[in-house]
């Protein structure tokens, strides 16, 4: 592997660090070579803890399905917990950092103006710094989430929490930049540290599987340094508004169908979600729904589900249908809605109706069997699930999703609760 130029390296900070980020931005980055990499951890300081004891180091396991390949990622200088937003500052006036990448989840870009809470509001007293500081090369902010326009979302965030002259200095400094990242990250097993142990030696409680299918794809638009990504096949496009939708709608939109459906049918992994007759049925209604909103060639579409349905059938990444169910009152307005109004209405995308009839079937099941469930917005959801009339109680936590009472969406979703598949 060879070396970027000194001029060409420099610091990458990461916010939200997790399994995901770890699976692709800093794995990339690792292979790029030559870049230093801070990271800030989401809402727990745990993963800072044990990265910090490991020197940074974690192990990858590439679990395809005849088996693993294990290696080292070997890139992290310091991890930092998100509460310690002074050496987010400091790190962010520095002018030898260059990047700050983010996987915050979609509720991260609506956090509110409290920096102990909200990543973009610690980045904007970060740029404060970095304009005091008179530091002139600018910086990029990439956001990996899963949301369309996510470099659009970051900018309105971060604009919002800045001071005055600091807001009027941004547009010459700083590059927000839209990303599509794609690879299926489940939670790791008890025996991955195992395995990273028997083939690399080090002792790792926090190691990352994912699958070996990979895609990162970035807009092209930077004026400052970047690792050079392109070593591990990231590609750079000046239309990213594409590759965003086609993930989103046909990746995640079906990861959250199945969560839904397939936990409701009484299946608990993704494997089998996709392997239950009805449940796949209903993923590939609402794959023809989505494809029709989407401007790209039939034979690519066709290779992208193909793949899809290969990769959701892999039985050794065992993804758990209730790791994917979380934040479902944030997922479904950017997964889901969106392709029922540009087909015309709920009679017009039955498979996506469905999507939104799981969440709510899902979430009146297991909060009525005294269950979690993991979303910004769970009062409000076991509040509604309470209600006995299931007109309320449908109409109650499709407003959660900002859908009016009045809304055909209401009776569309009662109609296809009942229509879903059971044990």
């Amino acid at each position: 592997m060879s070396t970027p130029s000194p001029s060409d390296v420099g610091r990458l900070i990461h916010l939200g660090i997790g399994n995901f980020a770890r699976a692709h931005t800093l794995h990339s980055t690792d292979v790029a070579g030559g870049w230093s990499v801070v990271a800030f951890t989401g809402r727990s300081a745990a993963m800072a803890d044990a990265l910090n004891a490991q020197g940074g180091r974690y192990g990858l396991i590439v679990r395809g399905a005849e088996g693993d390949e294990v290696s080292l990622v070997d890139v992290i200088d310091e991890v930092f917990p998100a509460s310690d937003v002074d050496a987010l500052v400091r790190l962010l006036a520095d002018p030898f950092t260059a990047v700050v990448t983010l996987t915050i989840t979609e509720k991260g870009y609506a956090a509110g103006s409290d920096p102990a809470t909200s990543a973009p509001a610690r980045i904007a007293l970060g740029l404060k710094a970095r304009r005091e500081a008179g530091v002139t090369e600018p910086i990029a902010l990439i956001s990996c989430d899963n949301l369309t326009g996510n470099g659009e979302m970051l900018a309105e965030a971060v604009l919002a929490e800045l001071d005055e002259e600091t807001r009027a200095w941004f547009p010459d400094h700083v590059d927000v930049i839209s990303s599509m990242v794609d690879r299926i990250t489940p939670a790791a097993d008890e025996k991955a540290g195992d395995a990273v142990l028997a083939q690399t030696g080090l002792a790792d409680t926090v190691p990352v599987v994912t699958e070996p299918f990979s895609e990162w794809v970035i807009e092209d638009r930077f004026r400052g340094r970047r690792p050079e990504w392109e070593k591990d096949g990231v590609q750079f496009t000046d239309d990213i508004e594409v590759h965003e939708r086609r993930k989103l709608r046909l990746l995640n939109g079906a990861h959250t169908l199945m969560a839904y459906a397939g936990q409701v049918a009484g299946v608990e992994r993704v494997d089998e979600a996709i392997a239950h007759r009805e449940v796949r049925a209903l993923v590939e209604q609402l794959w023809a729904e989505a494809r029709a909103t989407l401007s790209l060639p039939a034979a690519e579409l066709d290779a992208y589900t193909a793949a899809l349905e290969e990769r959701f059938r892999n039985p050794r990444l065992a993804d758990q249908l209730v790791r994917i169910a979380a934040d479902g009152s944030v997922k479904l307005p950017v997964r889901a809605l969106p392709v029922i109004a540009e087909l015309g209405g709920p009679d017009k995308a039955p498979g996506e109706v469905a999507a939104v009839a799981a969440w709510t079937a899902w979430v009146t099941d297991r909060v009525r069997a005294g269950g979690e469930v993991k979303d910004p917005k769970a009062e409000q959801i076991a509040a509604a699930t309470a209600l006995q009339d299931d007109t309320e109680r449908v109409s109650s936590l499709l407003a959660l999703l900002d859908v009016p009472a009045i809304d055909p969406l209401v009776d569309a979703v009662l109609a296809e609760e009942r229509r879903l598949p059971r044990p």
